[in-house]
C-alpha cells in the first residue's frame, strides 16, 4: 500500500524501514488476502502466521479453525517451535471457554480427523490467557520466543546432564 496518510518508517530502525518498503515508496504489508468474485478484498492471514514444516507451508489459521471447533474452545493461537529436523513444528495455545475444560486428547483427535499429519500440532496447550498487542490482537510473537526459549533451556539443561 502506498498514501499520504501512511507512516514513512520504524521509528530508530532503519533496517527494519528498508525491508518494509520497496524502492519507490510502497509499504509490503505482509498480508495475505484474497479477491472474491464481487472484486472484493478478503484478509485472510499474516505472512508471519504462515508455518514451514519440513518444506511444506501451514498457514495456522487453518489449524485454529479445527481447534475451534473442539468443546469448550474459546480462542487459539497456532504458532511454531523450533526443530532441529523440520525447521519448524506447530504448537497451539488454546484459550478455554469461561468455566469449561478443553480436553486435550479430543482436541488431538479432531486435528487427527481434519489435517494432515504435517499440520498436527505437536502440543496444544490450555492457557489461562495469550498475550495480548495494544489492539488485543494475540501477539503470536510472544508466544514463539516463549517456545524458543523453553528450547533453549531444555538443551542447556540437557548439555549439564551430559557433562
Amino acid at each position: 500500500m502506498r498514501g499520504e496518510s501512511l507512516f514513512s518508517g520504524y521509528l530508530d530502525d532503519p533496517a527494519a524501514t528498508a525491508a518494509a518498503f520497496t524502492t519507490d515508496g510502497w509499504f509490503r504489508t505482509r498480508d495475505r488476502a484474497r479477491r472474491d468474485e464481487q472484486g472484493d478484498w478478503w484478509f485472510v492471514e499474516r505472512d508471519g502466521d504462515m508455518l514451514k514444516v519440513g518444506g511444506e507451508n501451514i498457514g495456522a489459521p487453518e489449524v485454529e479453525r479445527v481447534l475451534r471447533e473442539v468443546e469448550g474452545v474459546r480462542e487459539v493461537a497456532v504458532v511454531g517451535r523450533p526443530d532441529p529436523m523440520l525447521g519448524e513444528v506447530p504448537v497451539a495455545f488454546v484459550l478455554r471457554q469461561p468455566g469449561a475444560a478443553v480436553d486435550v486428547p479430543a482436541a488431538h483427535a479432531r486435528c487427527a480427523q481434519a489435517l494432515a499429519d504435517y499440520k498436527r500440532p505437536r502440543e496444544i496447550r490450555v492457557v489461562d490467557e495469550l498475550p495480548r498487542s495494544t489492539l488485543d490482537k494475540v501477539a503470536k510473537g510472544a508466544l514463539r520466543r516463549r517456545l524458543a526459549e523453553e528450547q533453549r533451556d531444555r538443551q542447556a539443561e540437557q548439555e549439564v546432564a551430559d557433562a
